[in-house]
């Protein structure tokens, strides 16, 4: 027969026909009809709004045969128009059944509404239908109005046939995937869609119990739907927070979410599915492990009051380690970073256990430097004689962290290189992660210990080492010279009273050895490493000498070394620079730090 096209805003009544029309009487929500065939008394016990304005049913040779005109005939009185049938064979095998879900299929469209009744046709018929209402619902987009079912068997003798709504255990899978994909992906998303409507209803029903002057019931209902409510609201707190990996964030809504949700198996509401206390359970036992021990201080400053101890490293980690076992790579490297660097802040031994200092960007930079230089340490060729074990390891670790991993997928790897699998230096991450979090490792020593360093050029006035030396007061003192300046070198100490060691490097061209730099820089960073602070003049000499002065700054930085550079303007006469060069400059500090 000719198939029917319909539009998204139809609403269909689905059904299925056996082989036996027998007149019965049935009851839906305390009220009577009889019919010869079950959906027949549905359409007269269905409310006005909820009737279908297309009817689909599906039915075998047999039905055809037997009960098919008695439907149409009953169709058509009740509701004015002629119903759609679809034959299908009686899904004895595999290929019959997906024929069946094929078939149906076809008739309903994207979008439309669906009324189902499986109380008739062949036993197995309820399961076939049950399949492809979820497949309807989930990939269609259809929204299922009612599911009902005629219990024709079971229900006493001599009294009407109850027809029971199944909605609810159409319903129960959708909330079985959304307490699964909490459980095992960590998004809340779909469970707080699932509980929307039900805080919307709540709310309705309150307001018209309210208005009705039931205040009792009304104030019942309000708690409940502010339950509810809550419910959501938290739910899709946390959602952004997993998603974005904002332990903090997600500690708060994880603590937040289990007094509402552990409310919801009290209220009593059919919008509920069956065994939501089970269902309850299995969020808040996935809720408490990320969850504050108790909660945080209300306000927009309560991040200020979360310390840094043992057990918020603890929390954090085993977010680490959810991200990590649910292969969502990126939201695990990055927020490893930041555990890293929290976790050195505490290491050190520093009081911030009562304060939210170690939120702040000035001292987290100040420690991600120093892992930055342990870092640059063990790429650096130059080290390499005088590295230990301990700081190859970790900042082996740091580098595949922060260079291999967090940028490659921070980056969305939009560079040359091909990213079509995870790195091998994951392994290598996880296996080192698996010892730092339980207190296995330390984060090792960096130099130091040498004091101050000055770094200066030396061209062919003095007086220039002399006011570095007088400005700076260094402990040693490094100094970029050509085999000219290097005679002025230690009369200038002496007259500045410097009696520490000075170190030279001498420059074969000192005005055009552009390939001197990296051998500059090399030699220099014993020096660089040892000292505590360096101080870096950046007057004097040739252009050649300034631009090494300013890469063994920059190297400094790398190395986690304070670093304050200075100018100095002598405004005397060049003749009188000339003639007693020894006369300590002007000093400008291009650093604000």
């Amino acid at each position: 027969m000719e198939t029917t096209i319909y539009q998204p805003s139809d609403h269909i009544l689905l059904t299925s026909l056996g082989t036996q029309a027998r007149k019965t009487e049935y009851e839906l929500d305390g009220q009577p009809a009889e019919a010869e065939l079950t959906p027949l008394a549905l359409v007269q016990l269905l409310k006005p709004e909820q009737l279908p304005n297309s009817v689909v049913a599906v039915i075998t040779q047999e039905a055809k045969n037997t009960t098919w005109k008695t439907f149409q005939a009953g169709i058509f009185q009740i509701l004015g128009f002629d119903p759609e049938r679809v034959d299908i064979p009686n899904g004895s095998s595999r290929e019959e059944i997906g024929q069946i879900l094929e078939s149906v299929a076809e008739r309903i469209p994207e979008g439309a509404e669906l009324t189902l009744d499986v109380t008739q046709g062949l036993r197995h018929f309820p399961f076939i239908f049950y399949a492809l209402v979820l497949y309807l619902k989930s990939l269609r987009g259809v929204k299922i109005r009612g599911a009902y079912y005629g219990m024709i068997e079971g229900s006493p003798p001599n009294t009407p046939k109850p027809i029971i709504d199944l909605q609810p255990l159409l319903e129960l899978p959708e909330w079985f995937h959304a307490v699964r994909m909490f459980r095992d992906q960590g998004t809340t998303k779909p469970m707080a869609d699932l509980l929307q409507p039900l805080a919307d209803v709540l709310m309705q029903k309150k307001s018209k119990l309210f208005k009705s002057g039931n205040q009792k019931a009304g104030t019942q209902r309000n708690e409940q739907a502010k339950q509810a409510k809550s419910s959501v609201d938290w739910l899709k707190k946390y959602a952004f927070a997993y998603e974005s990996a904002l332990p903090l964030e997600l500690e708060k809504a994880s603590k937040a979410l289990i007094t509402p949700i552990q409310q919801l198996p009290t209220i009593n509401f059919a919008g509920l599915p069956p065994l939501i206390a089970e269902l309850v359970e299995a969020i808040v036992s996935a809720a408490e492990k990320s969850a504050f021990a108790t909660p945080p201080s209300g306000g927009k400053n309560w991040k200020r009051k979360i310390p840094l101890d043992e057990n918020e490293l603890k929390r954090q980690a085993y977010m680490i380690d959810l991200y990590l076992g649910r292969d969502q790579l990126s939201l695990a490297v990055g927020l490893m970073r930041e555990w890293v660097i929290s976790w050195a802040i505490w290491n050190s031994g520093q009081s911030y256990e009562k304060t939210g200092a170690w939120l702040t960007y000035k001292l987290r930079q100040s420690y991600e430097h120093r892992l930055g230089a342990i870092g640059a340490f063990v790429r650096d060729p130059a080290f390499r004689s005088t590295i230990t074990d301990e700081q190859k390891e970790f900042g082996t670790f740091w580098n595949q962290l922060t260079n291999e991993l967090r940028n490659a997928l921070h980056h969305h790897a939009m560079r040359e290189d091909l990213l079509e699998e995870p790195p091998n230096s994951l392994e290598d991450v996880r296996g080192f992660w698996n010892e730092l979090k339980k207190g296995r490792i330390d984060l090792p020593p960096l130099g130091g210990n040498g004091g101050r360093l000055l770094l200066s050029p030396q061209g062919t006035k003095p007086g220039v080492l002399f006011s570095a030396l007088k400005v700076a007061r260094p402990d040693t003192c490094l100094v970029i010279c050509s085999a000219t300046s290097a005679g002025s070198i230690t009369e200038a100490a002496k007259r500045a009273d410097f009696e520490g060691p000075i170190k030279q490097i001498e420059l074969t061209d000192p005005f055009g050895g552009f390939d001197e730099i990296d051998a500059a820089a090399e030699h220099a960073h014993r020096y660089l490493l040892n000292s505590d602070k360096v101080v870096a003049n950046m007057t004097g000499g040739t252009t050649l000498m300034g631009l090494i002065v300013q890469r063994l700054s920059e190297d400094a930085q790398k190395l986690d070394r304070p670093i304050k550079r200075f100018a100095l303007v002598d405004r005397r006469p060049i003749e009188e620079q000339d003639s007693d060069p020894f006369v300590e400059s002007d000093c400008h500090w291009l650093d604000r730090s």
